[in-house]
């Protein structure tokens, strides 16, 4: 059980973040652009570490030290971190001064003004489903957390982490979640520093001896060139895949556009974006996390009735570590490494399917007339508690389903969002262009996704999916426009 220490520690940064992000807001929201774009004057490096906070959930906590350490485990994740930094790159140099052009809330405005609102409905659609799917994982990552380490039932975690999300987002918007998560950042980051520190003095070997007994069990592995697309993890999905993924959560992704919107020039949201590839380092210090683990508990062998935390698919070793092995108080500091993490993914999703609700698909459906900005600053604080309550719902739900899954939670969590990444940024390239016909651009991203289905049923790997989606919708949506207005001699 979780000791009094902790809670305080866990307590304290609550309460600290909860508070400086309150005061940071410096005044009340009392519109929409103020609670969704923060009056598009955000610092650029506060941004940046919105965006790292954001990309950088539980699951990088809980499950990539997992990866690593079970059995047959590896360092193979390392083959999508070239893909990361270039997803960033791209994203930099191909929407960011086109978005600011336009001056728009977020890449769903951006597609319906480039080609059509009924296009604008779909995407929105398409980023609801992806986006709950997603994020009800991360909650799940990081209730499994909380339950593990504090022993309350699984309700009443999720219960705790939703609350605490739709708080920070309540409170002030977008400005009051940037705030938080530039706090969380550097909570997290020394909680996971603090963690490879405290797992490294208790192995008792030498460094030639780690690397030998790493090596023997091929824990280093992670160069894989196969050209079998049923690989996940190989250097070509990394390159293509991760790439192209990167570029759909910047571009598409309304939980990492909404804060790159936020920033006062078109050099600053570049510079934030470029900036923001630096989330791949927490994820080579958690890889550095599993390694550890593995060494110390190659010396001091789990219990009988816990080795099954060494089977594919559990994810469970780190919190055991924690709880077990981690002394009262510095254990506190990396639960509270963990909270933050996952706090800090939620509260973000949380306030982008607000606006994508209330901005986007509400307004869509109503006449602007009946929605003033009082009117729709208060439905999407209301958005925020009903999103949080419905994500919490399907967290369960995927506890269900996934339960004996040999998939670890962090394959789950980056596969999710494959079903609808690739559709959504075939739209938003096809945005790019100029004389797109909405139906084919519709059609073009429907059957982008149904590829996706395809790909996902005859086992091809999750990476795979998004450029082939991507590439899908946006040749439909170009060669049928190209083909019907050449018919029409225009």
């Amino acid at each position: 059980m979780i000791h009094w220490l902790d809670i305080f520690i866990i307590g304290l940064m609550l309460v600290m973040v909860t508070a400086a992000g309150h005061l940071l807001t410096g005044r009340n929201i009392t519109n929409a652009a103020g609670y969704f774009k923060g009056g598009s004057n955000m610092p650029w490096w506060a941004v940046s570490a919105s965006i790292i906070a954001t990309k950088i959930s539980a699951l990088t906590f809980i499950a990539l030290p997992a990866k690593v350490f079970v059995d047959g485990g590896n360092l193979e994740y390392a083959l999508l971190i070239g893909g990361f930094i270039l997803g960033n790159l791209l994203m930099a140099f191909i929407f960011v001064k086109p978005y600011y052009e336009e001056n728009i809330y977020s890449p769903y405005d951006f597609i319906s003004k480039r080609i059509h609102p009924n296009a604008a409905v779909i995407s929105r659609l398409l980023f609801l489903i992806g986006t709950i799917l997603s994020q009800a994982v991360r909650l799940l990552a990081t209730s499994v957390v909380l339950q593990v380490i504090s022993g309350l039932p699984f309700l009443s975690c999720i219960l705790i982490l939703v609350a605490f999300s739709v708080l920070w987002s309540w409170i002030g918007g977008i400005q009051t979640v940037i705030w938080t998560d530039l706090f969380l950042f550097f909570i997290f980051i020394t909680g996971g520093i603090v963690a490879i520190v405290h797992v490294t003095t208790g192995i008792d070997l030498s460094l030639p001896e780690m690397l030998r007994t790493l090596d023997d069990h091929a824990k280093t592995a992670f160069l894989e060139i196969s050209l079998d697309p049923r690989k996940t993890y190989t250097l070509w999905a990394g390159l293509l895949g991760a790439s192209v993924f990167e570029l759909g959560s910047n571009a598409i992704d309304q939980v990492v556009t909404q804060r790159i919107m936020c920033c006062r020039t078109v050099k600053q949201a570049r510079l934030a974006v470029i900036v923001s590839a630096c989330s791949v380092l927490p994820s080579i210090l958690m890889l550095g996390v599993g390694l550890s683990l593995f060494l110390f508990f190659h010396q001091h062998p789990l219990p009988a009735e816990y080795a099954y935390l060494a089977t594919p698919g559990q994810d469970g070793i780190f919190p055991y570590f924690v709880a077990n092995h981690v002394p009262q108080g510095l254990s506190g500091l990396i639960i509270a490494g963990m909270f933050a993490a996952g706090i800090s993914t939620l509260d973000s999703a949380l306030t982008a399917l607000s606006q994508t609700t209330v901005v986007g698909i509400r307004k869509t459906i109503e006449s602007q007339t009946k929605l003033n900005d009082k009117q729709l600053l208060r439905r999407s604080r209301h958005f925020v508690a009903i999103w949080g309550l419905i994500i919490g719902l399907i967290a369960v739900g995927i506890l269900t389903f996934t339960a004996g899954n040999e998939k670890g939670l962090i394959d789950i969590g980056l596969q999710v969002p494959g079903f609808v990444y690739g559709g959504l940024l075939g739209l938003a390239l096809l945005s790019l262009r100029k004389n797109i016909l909405w139906k084919w651009a519709i059609t073009g991203a429907l059957t982008g996704c149904f590829t996706t289905l395809l790909l996902w049923v005859t086992g091809i790997g999750s990476f795979w999916w998004y450029p082939v989606a991507t590439f899908v919708t946006y040749t439909i949506g170009d060669l049928g426009s190209r083909d019907f207005l050449n018919k029409l001699n225009i």
